[in-house]
């Protein structure tokens, strides 16, 4: 059904006479900084977009796919934009590397990924005795609807988050080997998935029991630690070393892989939120669909925490909750990118619905709440590109 209507979205679109470069939002601002790269130029037939002087995010995943060698004179903070490297790399293999098919190649990745990583929530929802339609909040969540749109890192990266959690519950022996290399493909696509794969990994730490031991004597924390670590670490290594290999080449490379600091998470709670005051309707809208339904799922988790349902589910939600949400810098409160960068916390609520069910008997209500909170956004999104200015 995703795959479906999101194919059904998509099609209304390029036939009512947009192109495919339209989800780019590309800008003649950073087109035009170098000619560096012989596909990488301004097209005087292309209407490129004049409702936002600098563009959006995804023109640099479309410029690194078009020549992820020269991409770096084009794009605003190189080696920030490549740590996010999967994804325009992925749709540059799905291209054949043929720059004229890259503009549907990065929109084909993203369509698939909403529909790999709703399989994967929906079968593990369906392995655990849970709806597998819980999956569809996940699917048609704003945020990642907008990512589609804006050919964005979020649905390819969560889509491996998604996998990487399959793989951890149900992947058999192998289960960290694999949910490790799942957790790096998605640490590749977007560093903030990696929350996730940090969660985990610590869970492992706590979870974790050494066979043939006994009740009585090695059955206590100590034990979990000891038996643990090997796990914990190998997990962690496999998620994390993909990435910081790839930081280390770049900043071999470019010199530097900085991470501006507009993106860095604040110290106090909230400070990104009360420094956009006084709010307007954009601020508003992002504190009903985003904010308080992401405040909602969090209290479910701590009651959970309280009643005892210590799991790594809920401690993922609140990691996100916290680092996602909370802590959430000034630059991202804002409409578009609010959404996308709180998509964790929707697939992180639905992980914990199991936790909810065993601690709290009307958790349903509040998570239907949150739901329809986080779904009032998705008609802006649908008709958004057809009223905004190209």
């Amino acid at each position: 059904m995703a795959l479906a209507l999101y194919a059904l979205w998509i099609g209304i679109y390029l036939l009512s006479g947009h192109d495919a470069r339209d989800f780019t939002v590309s800008s003649p601002t950073f087109v035009l900084r170098s000619d560096a790269s012989a596909v990488i130029h301004y097209d005087p037939s292309y209407q490129y977009a004049t409702h936002s002087p600098l563009g959006y995010d995804g023109q640099f995943c479309y410029y690194i796919a078009l020549d992820p060698v020269n991409a770096r004179f084009y794009v605003d903070v190189p080696g920030y934009r490549y740590g996010r490297i999967l994804y325009p790399m992925l749709a540059r293999l799905v291209a054949l590397g043929q720059p004229s098919l890259i503009p549907l190649a990065l929109v084909l990745v993203n369509w698939l990924a909403i529909g790999g990583g709703t399989a994967a929530l929906a079968l593990w929802l369906r392995r655990k005795g849970r709806s597998p339609w819980l999956a569809l909040l996940y699917s048609f969540y704003p945020g990642l609807f907008f990512a589609v749109q804006r050919d964005l890192t979020e649905p390819l990266a969560y889509a491996f988050v998604a996998l990487a959690v399959y793989l951890f519950d149900f992947g058999g022996q192998r289960r960290v080997l694999w949910a490790g290399a799942a957790f790096a493909l998605a640490g590749l696509a977007r560093e903030t998935t990696l929350i996730f794969a940090v969660v985990y990994a610590l869970g492992l730490l706590w979870t974790t029991r050494s066979a043939g031991t006994t009740a009585g004597v090695m059955d206590g924390a100590c034990a979990r630690l000891v038996a643990g670590w090997r796990p914990a670490a190998l997990l962690l290594a496999l998620s994390v070393a993909p990435l910081a290999l790839l930081k280390l080449f770049l900043a071999l490379w470019l010199g530097s892989t900085s991470v501006p600091s507009t993106v860095l998470p604040v110290l106090l709670p909230f400070q990104g939120l009360l420094a956009q005051g006084p709010w307007q309707g954009q601020q508003t809208l992002v504190v009903a669909g985003d904010v308080l339904p992401a405040l909602f799922v969090a209290a479910l988790g701590v009651v959970a925490l309280a009643r005892r349902r210590v799991t790594v589910e809920v401690w993922t939600l609140l990691a996100n909750v916290a680092l996602c949400v909370v802590l959430l810098n000034p630059t991202s409160y804002d409409l578009m990118a609010a959404g996308r960068v709180m998509s964790g916390v929707v697939l992180a609520a639905l992980l914990s619905v199991p936790a909810f069910d065993a601690a709290i008997s009307r958790h349903r209500l509040w998570l239907c709440v949150a739901g329809i909170l986080w779904l009032s956004l998705l008609p802006l999104w649908v008709v958004f590109p057809y009223v905004a200015p190209q």
